[in-house]
């Protein structure tokens, strides 16, 4: 693709990130898009067919980079195998990308990038724990159980993490969630 086309929608998407972070995704118009892109109307719908397309666009990139990331480990010899690296890829895709998370995840944000989001994280979960009971290993609670309450979780600390501005680093939250599901919350 033509670098000057590579930087037109990246000027395009950064324009509207921005302009996001300041009305909410929902009030941007196109006019503030190539405004604050300093592009022509022209320009923008050579691109884009309108702020929903230029959403989508956005949101699939994100999502796709999200799934491309949460790879099932190789070698499983216990839970915390199955949870604590693609938790750690997780936190460390939306640290890299906080921006998109920031506004898709926002009150003023996109309710359907959480669900989206969801549905990405709990087949990554599926296939780790499917992944974890071929190496014969057994699991106490059903399997469906545990992917949905994984997901949710993790799901629910990213939108806590980034509404914080990520205090912490990424290999701490997926320790402490990993240490949640293998070892409880308390002490013996």
């Amino acid at each position: 693709m033509d670098r000057r086309i590579i930087k037109t929608k990246k000027s395009i998407k950064d324009a509207l990130l921005t302009v996001s972070a300041v009305k909410g995704v929902g009030a941007v118009t196109v006019q503030d898009i190539i405004n604050e892109a300093n592009i022509n109307r022209a320009t923008f719908y050579y691109h884009y067919k309108d702020k929903v397309d230029l959403l989508q666009v956005i949101i699939e990139e994100t999502l796709e980079g999200l799934a491309q990331e949460l790879v099932v480990p190789v070698h499983v010899d216990s839970f915390a195998d199955v949870v604590y690296p693609p938790v750690r890829s997780t936190f460390e895709h939306v640290k890299k990308y906080i921006e998109v998370y920031q506004i898709t995840l926002s009150k003023k944000g996109i309710p359907e990038f959480r669900w989206e989001m969801l549905s990405i994280i709990k087949e990554s979960v599926r296939d780790n724990i499917d992944q974890f009971k071929k190496n014969q290993h057994d699991i106490t609670v059903d399997s469906e159980f545990l992917v949905s309450y994984i997901s949710g979780a993790l799901v629910t600390l990213i939108i806590d993490w980034v509404e914080r501005h990520l205090p912490e680093s990424p290999e701490l939250m997926a320790g402490q969630m990993a240490r949640v599901l293998t070892d409880g919350v308390y002490k013996k």
